[in-house]
């Protein structure tokens, strides 16, 4: 067995060498962050250095434990020396070599991973922080007790490596707690306390009957499924998922989304590849997504991925019926049913009101104008109004007689009218307008621009107007107009066409296509 000088005397020998160990380590590990760029070691782009440097990278995970867990041992050991007041004495120095040596290979690992730019946002960044100041602390450790072992009498080394190892211990938890976000999401939010506060507030949330559909079911499977890797706070891939906005605009590879795409929305094919295929998701290892909200991912994508649409404006298959369903809780389908019950006897017994109200207010309006003004079906009251048979005398000052019902016409049939420009300010107080006939009458330009601000208008016939190019411009912003009847006026194939245009971009591919701005003979309303 060596004895203690013999022991004395290899230290000392090794000690300039561990000090150059030290040293040599410190400034790779304290210059590593100024090489290389983010990017560099993307395995799609990269050179045959970066694709190196990516494939070193994935030993990061291998390496980062191994510091901690021999950390760990020389806190334990230094514990017990204090317990005992000095009566066992450890020798943690082999111990901190290890964690020195292994630190600075977990963050130069580390790095190289970083330099994929697989990893994005600002919980990244913090992790590397402190990841080299983890590193660079260890050697510093390990050089003070080393220091200290040997040349004991000098006054502050054991101060100095008590306080550093101290200091390692404090940035290991900030950087373990910084990589266990990234791996797996903040453990404080599996707090028993947060997961009851969370699920109650869940609970007592009201419950929409019709509720948005990106709010209600898309970003909810993203939140569960999608977001802990491509968040605020990690960005993989370079890619968000926690807007529609992020979706859109997509990562570094393929198109995250594209509205009305499926096959070329990655957010849905790269549900359907092979587990063991790297660009599956989520990754091996992740919760995978189940069957339905696989397909009501591809529902919305399909359907042109609205943001703001409600269930009842889109299409739901009785499929896709089913697939919603499993999305809520019982309690929430079971609110949500209570709610659309309760919403339906609101609806009827305002509906029973209002019919009250409209009833008399038509009986004047037909008393005038015999048969003019009628319900649109039993199932609400929504009016429609027709001239046709008065045409001759009806004008501006006439349309006065539906004000006490204009917020309930929906079709308004003005046509061969007297109407002029002069009827615009009148015209705006029919907010709930769907269809509207201003052919054959003598409006222009000015009535145009009034109309452009009702919200709802989907048909609009202006044949044998003074309407021009110029005036159908103020359409273009009209979210549902779909047809719009220019024939016999001023307006030139060219504004036609751009005008239609114009009016597809608020809808979908499918929708788009039945947006017509038309110039022919057909002047009928569909």
């Amino acid at each position: 067995m060596m004895d203690t000088h013999t022991d004395t005397s290899l230290a000392q020998k090794l000690y300039k060498p561990a000090l150059l160990f030290t040293g040599v380590s410190f400034l790779i590990v304290a210059c590593m962050p100024l090489f290389g760029e983010v990017g560099m070691a993307n395995k799609n782009t990269a050179d045959t250095i970066g694709l190196w440097i990516n494939f070193m990278g994935k030993f990061h995970p291998l390496f980062l434990h191994l510091p901690i867990g021999a950390l760990m041992l020389v806190f334990l050991m230094e514990a017990a020396s204090l317990v005992t007041r000095g009566k066992y004495q450890p020798n943690t120095t082999i111990g901190l070599f290890f964690a020195a040596s292994t630190g600075v290979f977990a963050a130069v690992f580390g790095y190289f991973l970083y330099l994929t730019g697989s990893y994005e946002g600002q919980l990244i960044e913090d992790h590397k922080r402190d990841g080299i100041l983890f590193s660079l602390l260890l050697l510093v450790a390990f050089a003070l007790k080393y220091t200290a072992d040997l040349k004991g009498g000098v006054k502050m080394v054991k101060p100095l490596y008590f306080g550093s190892l101290g200091a390692t211990g404090l940035v290991m938890m900030s950087a373990g707690h910084h990589g266990g976000e990234i791996s797996h999401g903040d453990p404080m939010n599996s707090l028993p306390s947060k997961v009851l506060a969370e699920r109650s507030k869940k609970q007592n949330t009201p419950v929409a009957t019709d509720p948005v559909v990106y709010t209600q079911f898309i970003h909810p499977i993203m939140e569960a499924k999608c977001i802990s890797c491509h968040g605020a706070d990690k960005q993989k891939g370079a890619l968000r998922l926690d807007s529609l906005a992020f979706m859109l605009e997509g990562g570094e590879e393929t198109a995250c989304l594209v509205p009305g795409n499926v096959k070329e929305s990655s957010l849905v094919t790269y549900l359907h590849l092979p587990m063991e295929d790297d660009l599956h998701m989520p990754p091996e290892g992740k919760t995978q997504m189940t069957t339905e909200e696989i397909e009501v991912l591809e529902w919305w994508v399909a359907s042109g991925a609205p943001e703001h649409a409600k269930r009842s404006e889109m299409e739901v298959t009785p499929a896709i019926e089913k697939a919603l369903a499993t999305l809520l809780t019982p309690e929430q389908r079971a609110k949500m049913e209570k709610a659309q019950k309760e919403e339906l006897a609101a609806k009827k017994k305002h509906g029973e009101m209002k019919l009250k109200t409209l009833t008399p207010k038509m009986a004047e309006v037909n008393a005038e104008y015999p048969g003019s003004l009628s319900f649109i079906s039993q199932e609400n009251t929504h009016l429609s109004f027709t001239a046709v048979s008065y045409r001759a005398k009806f004008g501006d000052k006439e349309l006065e007689v539906l004000s006490a019902v204009a917020e309930d016409v929906v079709d308004l049939d003005l046509s061969s009218t007297q109407v002029t420009d002069a009827a615009a300010s009148q015209l705006k107080n029919f907010v709930h307008l769907e269809k509207l006939k201003l052919n054959g009458t003598q409006v222009t330009d000015v009535m145009v621009q009034a109309l452009a601000s009702l919200p709802h208008l989907e048909v609009i016939n202006l044949y044998g107007t003074g309407v021009t190019d110029e005036g159908i411009k103020a359409l273009a912003g009209m979210k549902h107009l779909q047809r719009v009847y220019v024939w016999d006026t001023e307006v030139s194939s060219e504004g036609a066409q751009s005008l239609q245009q114009e009016l597809q971009k608020h809808h979908d591919e499918e929708q788009a296509k039945l947006v017509q701005v038309i110039l022919g003979l057909d002047t009928t309303m569909h």
